[in-house]
């Protein structure tokens, strides 16, 4: 497999940038628990008007490759199915490397990204294929998936996140997805694919975000949820204790009972829905994921942080382009991991008796306290060469255990109009710019059945020794032993 696709990670490696921009088990009891009580939501969903994504392209006929998914105004009918649009890139650009700036919290650096065959490789050769998986395009359960998103996407897109009770249909395929991409974890005696986190109590699981669509801020067609711009991993990306759907403390006896027995796995499936380039990955912000160090059996360095109150570091955090905030009324009021295209003003969100967000995860509704700002701590992970990223269009990937987030392509112009050239579509920043969907599984495994997995994972480990209950978050560097399930000493 070809790997360099022409990018310029060879001619700066390491380099650093300062400034980031932009088969077959169902769930039906589980998600048809959560569908009886959305009725309601469905239908206010229905009522609203959606907005046109109609795209205009260019008279001139030039070769190109059909690569659109994105939703268009024509009737249901006349849309070509969405698994036929996404068709295998030319054999020319079909590479297995790429160029992208990874967004550290220290600054974003230039690293080289595995994709197609070079990445699955490399997923294999490091003992990773119990965290992530990259369904090919042609996988049955993939193409289900897909068909089910195309059929609802209009539905649901003015919602644009929820509970997984909102779109059960979504988490059945979504399911059956996971079981087929991880068949060493055991067959359906063992293995059970649980629609949500469960992280919540259940008298809030409406409240919670199973499924959440994302587009880049400040797009024509708004997201409620942007992307998250710095690496991070799901349990403790939170950077803000007054967000409501955040973990709170307890929760992993909520999510993870009999934990002694049962181990369990945080799955995301992820699922790009705009158009895709000639190398057969998004256009704009690849999603990237990072591979687990030694197979899982150690953390990568990280460093915990705590909360800053100082304008100055609201300012650091906050960088969006062409739109003016006051960082105080950013840091009480949101999830500081994700970039609100929106915030309001500070004093009509006291005068209302909450803050608002752009991320769509809400706001704390009162100021936080000296206790809290102390307390309260989220990881960064430390830039090292020998991170290895892998990207694509479809992922299935373990979110607790793996740090990922939203990167940028960053290549020679050389290469960019190359691609612009195979698709000239991709002139257009509608077409380049990145929708996705993602969904959040637990998979419940019964370590005592008879073929299941023989080895724990790093998050179930590190919660067995107590991280996560009374013992803070996980540590740095820390060591697992996964045939027991527990921090090595």
């Amino acid at each position: 497999v070809p790997r360099d696709c022409g990018g310029r990670h060879a001619a700066r490696p390491g380099h650093s940038r300062r400034t980031m921009s932009l088969v077959t088990s169902r769930v039906p009891s589980a998600v048809s628990a959560r569908a009886a009580s959305s009725r309601t939501s469905r239908a206010r969903v229905s009522s609203v008007v959606g907005v046109s994504t109609r795209l205009r392209t260019s008279g001139r006929s030039r070769p190109a490759v059909p690569t659109s998914a994105v939703a268009t105004d024509k009737p249901a009918s006349d849309r070509p199915s969405l698994t036929k649009i996404i068709e295998k890139p030319p054999a020319l650009l079909s590479c297995g490397e790429r160029t992208a700036a990874v967004p550290y919290y220290d600054g974003a650096v230039d690293r080289p990204v595995l994709i197609n065959d070079a990445a699955r490789e490399a997923i294999a050769s490091s003992a990773a294929k119990d965290f992530i998986a990259l369904p090919t395009r042609e996988d049955p359960a993939l193409v289900r998936l897909r068909d089910v998103l195309e059929k609802g996407w209009r539905v649901m897109e003015p919602t644009g996140s929820g509970h997984a009770g909102l779109w059960p249909e979504l988490f059945d395929a979504g399911a059956d997805l996971v079981k087929s991409q991880f068949p060493q974890f055991g067959d359906d005696d063992a293995v059970e694919v649980l629609p949500g986190t469960g992280w919540l109590d259940p008298s809030l699981e409406t409240d919670a975000i199973d499924w959440v669509m994302r587009r880049p801020e400040g797009h024509v067609v708004s997201s409620k949820i942007h992307f998250a711009t710095r690496l991070h991993r799901d349990p403790d990306s939170w950077t803000n204790p007054k967000t409501p759907q955040r973990p709170k403390d307890g929760w992993t006896d909520l999510a993870m009972p009999d934990r002694d027995r049962y181990q369990y796995r945080f799955v995301n499936v992820w699922i790009a829905r705009s158009a895709i380039d000639p190398t057969g990955q998004v256009w704009q912000s690849p999603l990237v994921v990072c591979l687990p160090r030694d197979g899982g059996e150690r953390e990568w360095k990280f460093e915990k942080r705590k909360i800053s109150m100082d304008d100055t570091e609201a300012e650091k955090e906050y960088n969006v382009r062409g739109i003016t905030l006051n960082p105080k009324t950013w840091i009480p009021g949101t999830n500081r991991l994700l970039r609100p295209l929106w915030q309001g003003d500070a004093g009509d969100a006291k005068a209302s008796g909450k803050s608002t967000s752009g991320d769509g995860f809400g706001g704390g509704e009162e100021e936080l306290t000296a206790e809290e700002i102390a307390k309260f701590e989220f990881p960064e992970l430390t830039s090292e060469d020998a991170h290895s990223f892998v990207t694509g269009p479809a992922m299935v990937f373990d979110s607790f255990d793996l740090w990922h987030g939203a990167a940028r392509w960053e290549e020679d112009k050389a290469f960019t109009d190359e691609l612009r050239r195979i698709d000239v579509k991709g002139r257009q920043p509608f077409h380049r710019a990145r929708c996705s969907i993602e969904m959040r599984f637990r998979v419940k495994i019964d370590m005592k059945a008879d073929g299941a997995a023989k080895r724990w994972g790093p998050f179930a480990s590190a919660v067995a020794s107590g991280k996560f209950r009374d013992d803070g978050l996980r540590d740095s560097e820390a060591k697992y032993d996964l045939a027991k399930g527990v921090v090595a000493k």
